[in-house]
């Protein structure tokens, strides 16, 4: 077993149950734009950085060529929508299981593929904020998921080599990435099936589940 220094989480399907509020704000915006997309049309998005969202809107509706700061709109729609949730947000259990990870020493950072400014509303509207002093988000790297970028630099902003580091993860781009960069990937069934997130290396029914495991098996932390 490796010594585990630090936990990398991902965000959204994660610590927060948001993956619907996406979707939710890519059907209010088209559909503010008279477009109307078939059900679940962005599905095969999920875990990927929002201009994938984007580029498919506009392949699938070229008049929406011409709105340049669509993605822009979409974001503003998941803050609101992020901030009616609120703490209500969190997965059960996500809360109480960072507290008892930070009590044992567990260094912990978030490392998604959604923008900064999203990012700090979930996690502020939630009050997850105060676990994570390393955040970095997708236009803070090169690359996004499935590429390593984000979670090389979220081990790094810990001051850990990747390899002391596991990764919580929900999607297959995001387990991806985590494997690239070097880390011990934990797989959680909130979004895909086991079989979508074959390449992990443990798969847990949820978050808390995966968190649990680390602080019962008493991995040393130091």
């Amino acid at each position: 077993m490796r010594e585990i220094a630090g936990v990398l989480c991902d965000l959204d399907g994660t610590l927060i149950d948001s993956e619907d509020l996406h979707l939710e704000s890519c059907n209010i915006l088209l559909e503010g734009y008279g477009c109307n997309p078939p059900h679940h049309w962005n599905e095969d998005c999920i875990g990927l950085p929002d201009n994938y969202a984007r580029d498919k809107a506009w392949a699938m509706f070229p008049a929406l060529q011409d709105v340049s700061d669509l993605l822009e709109k979409k974001q503003e729609i998941f803050r609101d929508l992020v901030a009616k949730r609120g703490p209500r947000l969190a997965y059960p259990g996500v809360e109480s299981k960072l507290a008892e990870l930070k009590s044992a020493g567990v260094k912990l950072a978030v490392g998604t593929n959604s923008v900064l400014i999203n990012t700090r509303a979930a996690l502020e509207a939630t009050g997850l904020a105060r676990f994570f002093p390393v955040v970095v988000t997708l236009d803070q790297v090169r690359h996004g998921k499935p590429y390593p970028d984000i979670y090389a630099a979220a081990a790094d902003g810990l001051g850990l080599p990747p390899g002391r580091c596991v990764v919580l993860e929900d999607s297959t781009a995001g387990v991806a990435a985590g494997k690239t960069a070097g880390c011990l990937v934990f797989g959680v069934l909130n979004t895909w099936s086991a079989a979508k997130l074959a390449g992990a290396d443990r798969i847990f029914d949820n978050t808390p589940s995966a968190m649990a495991w680390m602080l019962e098996k008493r991995v040393n932390y130091a």
